[in-house]
């Protein structure tokens, strides 16, 4: 019995017990390898078609690298590839960024009973006629050269992730300083560089009145030449002062000097606004005096050329026949004495045998009465 056994155990069953069993294994490996071949097939359409696309979106470029090494850039379109693992597609924001950059104290050292600075804890300028200012800025920038941005700098491996630019790696130094590694880190430091640089030379008074303008684009020039001079291919757009002031504790005296510049200012344009008006009032005075004068001149001029040419012709006539010119001139004086009903006149004259000879103006012209009140005049003329 133990030898029969052995054999059946060493032979193939023919009983049929076990079909049904194998029939179903067979049928399910049947379905894992369709189910394999189909997942197979969708990943090589997926890897020949949408898996290598791409688009360029707006204001972004796109650098391919192929196992590690760019390849190349682009800027606008759609564009198909290999996709990972052969290529890497690396998005870059080539839009206009900013970055504000402040120079001031903590928050609790802003007022003007706030203990000292700091250094290490507040930040500050110090000037070139040793002042100390505070100051915050914004900067403008983008990136130019997108290639040249992601080989030179310490960018993350994406710059953007869904549409956000992602921040600067944080590291510790072996003192245990906590700082950044990334582009926004350079741009940051090299402000700072020229922002120092530049105040070190300036006076602070040109810096807090007068001299805002000068400063900051002497400021945004040399920030500009640090960053060219990096080769990183960012470009600086531009640079705005939002503010610059005094530490807390110098600032009610910063206050007066400002006041007293304004004042100073506004006699000095009213005193330049006085001085203007006399001047025109002066001009167009002498103007008028002149016109005044050539004017009475001209007159002069022609009354006396007048007279002048009245007595030649006289004296002409008179040289000619004397007699009728004389009793002319002397009717003409007698008319002129004559003249006005104020008072009675009475002429007296000798005739050719030495007699003398009273004339009289008879039947004159009926005078109003002196002693007539004004009430009576009125009624008079109504």
């Amino acid at each position: 019995m133990e030898s029969k056994s052995v054999i059946n155990r060493g032979e193939f069953d023919r009983s049929g017990r076990y079909d049904a069993g194998l029939k179903s294994l067979v049928r399910s490996l049947q379905y894992a390898f369709a189910l394999l071949l189909l997942a197979i097939v969708a990943m090589l359409i997926y890897f020949f078609t949408w898996g290598g696309y791409f688009s360029v979106e707006p204001q972004q470029a796109v650098i391919v690298m192929r196992f590690g090494r760019i390849q190349q850039h682009f800027t606008s379109g759609g564009h198909w590839f290999l996709p990972y693992p052969v290529n890497q597609f690396i998005r870059v924001q080539t839009s206009q960024q900013f970055m504000d950059i402040d120079f001031t104290a903590a928050p609790s050292l802003r007022d003007e009973t706030a203990a000292n600075l700091t250094p290490g804890n507040d930040r500050y300028l110090l000037t070139g006629d040793a002042n100390i200012v505070h100051s915050s800025w914004k900067i403008a920038y983008h990136v130019a050269n997108p290639v040249r941005y992601y080989e030179t700098l310490a960018t993350p491996l994406q710059p953007v992730d869904n549409g956000r630019i992602v921040a600067d790696d944080e590291v510790v130094d072996a003192d245990g300083f906590k700082g950044g590694r990334g582009p926004q880190t350079l741009l940051r430091n090299l402000f700072c560089q020229a922002v120092i640089a530049v105040t070190a030379q300036a006076n602070c008074d040109s810096i807090l009145t007068s001299g805002i303008g000068a400063y900051r684009e002497e400021v945004q020039r040399e920030f500009t030449a640090l960053v060219t001079a990096a080769d990183c291919g960012l470009a600086v757009d531009d640079v705005t002062l939002n503010r610059v002031f005094p530490p807390g504790r110098t600032k009610s005296a910063f206050d007066e000097v400002t006041a007293a510049g304004n004042t100073s200012s506004v006699q000095r344009s009213q005193a330049q606004a006085y001085r203007v008006k006399v001047e025109n009032d002066t001009v167009a005075k002498t103007t008028e005096i002149l016109a005044m004068a050539e004017a009475y001149s001209k007159q002069q001029v022609a009354e006396i050329k007048a007279e002048s040419s009245y007595f030649v012709s006289i004296f002409n006539e008179c040289r000619t026949d004397p007699g009728p010119v004389l009793m002319a001139l002397y009717t003409s004086a007698l008319s002129e004495a004559l003249k006005g009903p104020e008072h009675d006149k009475f002429i007296l004259g000798a005739g050719d045998n030495g007699r003398k000879q009273l004339r009289m103006l008879l039947n004159p012209d009926p005078r109003k009465s002196i002693e007539a009140t004004p009430d009576a005049e009125s009624k008079e003329q109504n």
